[in-house]
């Protein structure tokens, strides 16, 4: 059952979502990242984010019935089914006895400033005593802090510049955080680049993959992430572990979003019958071959849409750490926030099952 833990940050009235746990296990606070909100940690799949489940296997072929014409070629084309249902990083630690808490950033959208203040205002309330909070159970003994995307760099620079705000952080773990940053920041365009390279028959369809990531990578909070910013040059000048802190980091090498899929006519489609219409209509329902999956074909500009280096926008190279674990995984951006392999990675850290790190 989620909790409303209120605030108040800039005049805004806001609130924290918090699930009470065991009271054994420490609290994970939970960060989305760039243009997020708290729903990419609670409920993905109202986010709009790609979820297609590619590995679904393809139906039997279809009957059309009769028509007076032959059937020839592409019936239509289409993407993948939605992969459901979605276990969100809420649910999972839920399930497993962890609290949690998270909350909408202010302007996800903009330079990380405003989203830092915003993040020492609530990790101060949740400081409190748990009577002050009206709160049956609040574990203030440890905190975690799971982070995905920019999530990850607002976690370590709060950290950095507030070091004695959280005395009881025990582990920071980031998900597909570009900390070294993102080249496709350094050249805004290249995803637009990337949906006019398909044919013009199916840039809809694309655009419908891809278009979210294009908007993203213009916005002032990603372009704050380009690779050499002066905002990470700051960032990383004399950084380093907190004493006492675990720290992890998560790549992901994979741009697999979706099959680029048709129905077409069988042979049959086009041999006349002893029939009226003479022409039986029957459809099969294929991967386009040369440019499916969506975005695995293209011409890999740079590592973060290039399969086996990037995740669509970050590369697996830049989403590390001098002084963190790291774990590389064949999973896409958004699918950080449900895959089912990562978050039992995860689970495996804070259950101290350290065994898989080394």
């Amino acid at each position: 059952m989620a909790i409303t833990i209120p605030y108040t940050f800039n005049d805004r009235d806001k609130s924290i979502e918090y699930t009470d746990g065991d009271a054994g296990k420490p609290l994970v606070l939970l960060l989305h990242g760039a243009g997020g909100t708290s729903l990419d940690m609670t409920a993905p799949d109202q986010r709009g984010y790609p979820h297609y489940d590619y590995t679904e296997p393809f139906p039997p072929d279809r009957d059309e019935g009769w028509s007076a014409y032959p059937g020839v070629g592409v019936w239509s084309f289409t993407l993948d089914n939605p992969k459901e249902p979605l276990i969100s990083w809420q649910q999972i630690l839920q399930d497993n006895g962890f609290p949690t808490a998270t909350y909408s950033q202010v302007d996800s959208t903009g330079p990380i400033q405003s989203a830092e203040d915003e993040l020492v205002v609530v990790i101060n309330k949740l400081q409190m005593p748990p009577a002050k909070l009206e709160l049956p159970n609040l574990p203030a003994k440890e905190l975690v802090i799971l982070a995905h995307s920019r999530g990850g760099l607002l976690a370590r620079k709060v950290l950095k510049d507030h070091a004695d705000l959280v005395p009881n952080l025990t582990t920071v773990i980031t998900l597909d955080s570009p900390h070294l940053g993102s080249e496709l920041a350094n050249l805004a365009t290249t995803l637009n680049d990337v949906i006019l390279w398909f044919p013009s028959s199916i840039q809809p369809l694309i655009t419908q993959v891809l278009g979210d990531f294009a908007n993203l990578v213009a916005q002032p909070a990603w372009q704050e992430l380009a690779v050499g910013s002066p905002f990470l040059m700051d960032l990383a000048n004399g950084e380093g572990a907190l004493p006492g802190v675990r720290y992890f980091t998560f790549g992901g090498i994979s741009v697999k979003l979706t099959r680029l899929l048709s129905w077409v006519y069988n042979l049959e489609s086009a041999i006349p019958q002893w029939h009226w219409p003479p022409f039986h209509h029957v459809i099969a329902l294929i991967e386009v071959p040369v440019i499916s999956p969506v975005a695995n074909s293209v011409p890999p500009v740079v590592d973060e849409i290039a399969n086996g280096k990037g995740d669509i926008l970050t590369a697996d190279k830049r989403c590390r750490l001098p002084f963190a674990v790291h774990q590389t995984n064949a999973i896409n951006h958004p699918e950080c926030l449900w895959d089912p392999g990562l978050q039992a990675q995860v689970l495996s850290i804070l259950g101290d099952d350290t065994g898989f790190w080394e």
